[in-house]
């Protein structure tokens, strides 16, 4: 891939990040400054060594993102791969009423852990990079992931997601996770590392 000119990140609080963002007109996804700008949000995804991406995250005001895990995620040692893919202006819905919690974390958030609760499987639909419809049905963390990334395309970040301020936890925090009392601060926070669920409410 061509080294592109990389954007900063867009970080929480700033205006851009925390509104709804454009749909895509269909006939600009062929057209060579859209196909650009998809390249710049994946590179940026690997240069900020994010797992997911979203347009705003880079200053795009479009209802686009990208995610993938490869085998040797820094930040999400224990989190399953997942195939690198595009959505554009796509729709998420919930499959069944199973839901789990999980420790998200977020490039535009830095040095903050959140416990998050989400639906546990969805059905997620809309447009891949070439303007082609897609639907995808996402289980485990390929669910959770993609979740976090369509919120942010309704301004949504992950601190506005949890039940309580207190699970809202630093890095240095995190980083004595297994120093912890028992269900501090929540049952199962304590033993569920980054990149892994767990089902325990």
């Amino acid at each position: 891939m061509t080294e592109l000119r990389l954007p900063p990140l867009v970080l929480l609080g700033q205006p851009s990040l925390m509104r709804e963002q454009e749909p895509v007109d269909p006939e600009r996804i062929q057209e060579s400054e859209f196909q650009r700008l998809l390249r710049v949000l994946a590179q940026c995804m690997v240069h900020y060594q994010g797992i997911g991406i979203a347009a705003p995250q880079i200053g795009w005001n479009a209802r686009v993102f990208c995610m993938g895990i490869e085998d040797d995620s820094e930040r999400y040692p224990d989190a399953e791969p997942i195939p690198f893919e595009f959505w554009i202006n796509p729709r998420v819905e919930p499959l069944g009423d199973a839901v789990n919690h999980a420790w998200e974390g977020c490039l535009s958030v830095p040095g903050m852990r959140g416990w998050v609760r989400r639906p546990a499987a969805i059905r997620i639909s809309g447009l891949d990079a070439a303007g082609r419809e897609t639907r995808s049905e996402k289980q485990g963390f390929a669910a959770r992931v993609a979740q976090h990334e369509y919120d942010h395309l309704d301004g949504v970040l992950f601190p506005m997601r949890v039940s309580e301020p207190r699970w809202l936890v630093p890095d240095p925090v995190m980083a004595q996770q297994t120093e912890w009392q028992a269900d501090w601060p929540s049952p199962g926070a304590r033993v569920t590392p980054s990149g892994a669920l767990s089902e325990i409410a």
